[in-house]
């Protein structure tokens, strides 16, 4: 199986989506006959190119991160570039990889949906997403740091080599927690007493503007 890989991240250098990206093909490579090529959409001079190695490919996979519950621009240009390819994909397979901060992959949820709707869109046959939050630093850590979420990525890359498809149930583990646990809920609530209180406050009361820091200057009920 040969897997056309599309990396949507607008950084340069090494980027969380690229090693999460090598992690995959880790364990996809590590079953004999696979092969992969993979490329940066913003190394294009043109998304042309770019949309004809999409229709030239049998297996895609699409990786970007998110920036504020958005999608990279290069990567919104290069899905409306696919157009032309409105229903006339049958027979190709597309998965998607979508990482991201916060770590609860509830976050990612609608996008997923709109992935899957991408898909029948074009026609192809949607392999599924894999989200997976908590990634921030990936870039920034060290190998010991990053070694479960590498490991986990790795195992969904050598399923996908074996049998061409994205394991639901990995997936569904891989992407925990789906939300906020109890305890994070309650150390968030902490978090943000303390540092409105001390950081913010701090930062106020040297501007000299803590004592209207509540102002409502266009209010019908400002006094």
């Amino acid at each position: 199986m040969h897997l056309t890989i599309f990396n949507g991240s607008q950084k340069t250098g090494i980027t969380n989506t690229e090693i999460l990206v090598a992690g995959f093909v880790d364990g996809f490579s590590a079953i004999p006959g696979n092969t992969y090529t993979a490329y940066k959409l913003n190394s294009f001079k043109d998304l042309t190119e770019a949309v004809a190695l999409f229709k030239d490919s049998d297996h895609i996979l699409l990786a970007f991160p998110l920036y504020n519950y958005s999608m990279p621009a290069v990567v919104k240009d290069f899905i409306e570039r696919l157009e032309p390819l409105k229903g006339k994909c049958t027979g190709k397979k597309v998965g998607f990889l979508v990482q991201y901060g916060f770590p609860e992959a509830v976050h990612a949820r609608p996008l997923e949906k709109y992935l899957e709707h991408l898909s029948s869109l074009l026609d192809c046959a949607y392999l599924g997403t894999i989200i997976k939050g908590g990634c921030d630093s990936l870039a920034k850590s060290s190998k010991s740091r990053n070694k479960h979420i590498i490991a986990g990525i790795s195992m969904i890359g050598r399923a996908f080599g074996t049998d061409g498809m994205l394991d639901r149930h990995l997936l569904k583990n891989y992407s925990k927690p789906e939300t906020q646990t109890l305890l994070s809920k309650l150390f968030m609530r902490v978090f943000v007493l303390l540092a409105n209180r001390y950081y913010w406050g701090a930062v106020l009361r040297k501007n000299g503007v803590e004592a209207t820091s509540f102002a409502r200057p266009y209010s019908d009920q400002q006094n």
